[in-house]
């Protein structure tokens, strides 16, 4: 073999290691960018953990009001209900006060006229029978009629309290569902959107 043809060997030689050095050049270069990518990747995960969190400490503190609005209101409920008693024992005392008192009177007045008039006897306590009857109705009604009102009131105004609250319980619950919602769908999706 001559000289020129182990020079053309060697320059043969040459090519093919220049080859596999361009070969494993490239593939370096890929492995780059896919190390590149993959810190990208683990990157935006982290970003995306954080946030996450985030989101989880807000529905923690939303849910947290939530279930203080609920314990005020039901502590608000029971001091209402409470008031209601007292004032319905009130009112009852003090129809049963105004009911002695006036038998009181009646009592009175009828023994003086026991006294003065033992023959108008029967007469007279069938016309005060009457009379106390019809009083005692009247007042009776006068009085659960107010009795009422107080209680249609106070009622209307717990019923009111706790639409209103339900109201905005609903409404922050639909708004903390939805974000939630939300940005779970976008995390899944970065997810996806990566792979």
């Amino acid at each position: 073999m001559s000289n020129l043809q182990k020079f053309n060997s060697t320059l043969e030689d040459f090519d093919k290691e220049v080859g596999k050095l361009k070969a494993v050049s490239n593939a370096y270069q890929k492995l780059e960018g896919l190390t590149d990518s993959y810190e990208g990747i683990s990157k935006q995960f982290d970003q995306n953990s954080k946030a996450l969190d985030k989101i989880n400490e807000l529905q923690k503190v939303q849910q947290e009001k939530v279930t203080k609005s609920l314990t005020d209101l039901e502590n608000t409920n029971n001091q209402n209900k409470s008031e209601l008693s007292k004032l319905l024992e009130e009112k009852t005392d003090q129809i049963r006060k105004e009911n002695k008192e006036f038998y009181k009177d009646i009592e009175s007045t009828i023994k003086s006229k026991l006294d003065d008039n033992k023959s108008q006897i029967k007469q007279l306590i069938e016309n005060e029978r009457n009379q106390i009857k019809q009083i005692f109705e009247i007042e009776f009604a006068k009085n659960t009629k107010e009795l009422r009102q107080v209680i249609e009131t106070e009622t209307n105004k717990q019923t009111q309290l706790l639409l209103n609250n339900q109201k905005v319980i609903k409404i922050s619950l639909w708004v903390i569902g939805g974000l939630t919602l939300i940005l779970s769908a976008l995390a899944v999706f970065k997810l996806l959107t990566t792979h």
